[in-house]
Formats: structure tokens, C-alpha cells, sequence
């Protein structure tokens, strides 16, 4: 066996190993300031109850300042000028006109795409319960 494959094995392996220690069954779980799972509390004996909860949060930005939809949009924009600017010096200014307006909104889309972009993820919240 090679050493690549080796190496490949030992690390699938070893993810194996730590997603099996990161398994949430809850059989561990207790929150702070409560009786230990088992254990009669003041008015019962204490369990805990958990569920998963889907939450929604907003993307993480990459491109705060949107430069590449202001980029695609230029160069999209200034080839539709260029094209629809007829010839000589009009044609430049059409070239010119159109990178400008394809670069604000090329700049808007990104805007609107970034502030509207969520992620939805599952966490698992737990509670005290006493029977």
C-alpha cells in the first residue's frame, strides 16, 4: 500500500473517531446551576429535555463592497454599449455609459442578494425539567 493511501486512511479513521465524540445523544448533558440528571431535586427528580430548533441567521458577507457584481456588471454593461453605440465617438460614449450604469447595477443586485442571504441551522437546545 502506498503512502498516499495510508495517509488517507489514517485521516478518514481518525474523522471517523471524532465525529463519533462529538455525537449528541444528550445522555451527558446538563445545565448549569441544576440537580444532576437522576438526583431528586427540591420538588422532584430532575430530567432534562432537548430538541432541536431550526434558526435562521444571515450569511456570513465576503464582498462587503460589492466588488464583483460592480466588476461583471461594468463589463457587461460596457459590451451592451459598445455594441448598441453605433460607430466612432458615439460608440465610446456608449461604451463608456453603459460600463457606468451595468457597474451600479451590477453593485444594487449584489447589495439585495447579500442583505437577503440566510442560512438555516439546526441547534439543539435543552431545558430542566422536574417530575
Amino acid at each position: 500500500m502506498n503512502a498516499r493511501r495510508q495517509m488517507c486512511l489514517l485521516l478518514g479513521g481518525m474523522s471517523l473517531v471524532l465525529l463519533a465524540a462529538c455525537n449528541e445523544d444528550g445522555t451527558m448533558a446538563q445545565s448549569a446551576g441544576s440537580a444532576p440528571m437522576g438526583q431528586v431535586a427540591a420538588n422532584g427528580t430532575a430530567r432534562e429535555v432537548c430538541t432541536d430548533e431550526v434558526v435562521e441567521t444571515p450569511k456570513e458577507v465576503k464582498d462587503e463592497k460589492q466588488v464583483l457584481g460592480t466588476v461583471a456588471g461594468a463589463v457587461v454593461g460596457g459590451a451592451v454599449g459598445h455594441e448598441l453605440g453605433g460607430s466612432g465617438k458615439s460608440q465610446d460614449a456608449a461604451t463608456v455609459a453603459g460600463a457606468i450604469a451595468g457597474g451600479y447595477a451590477g453593485n444594487r443586485v449584489q447589495n439585495s442578494v447579500q442583505e437577503n442571504a440566510t442560512e438555516k441551522t439546526t441547534q439543539r437546545v435543552c431545558r430542566t425539567v422536574y417530575d
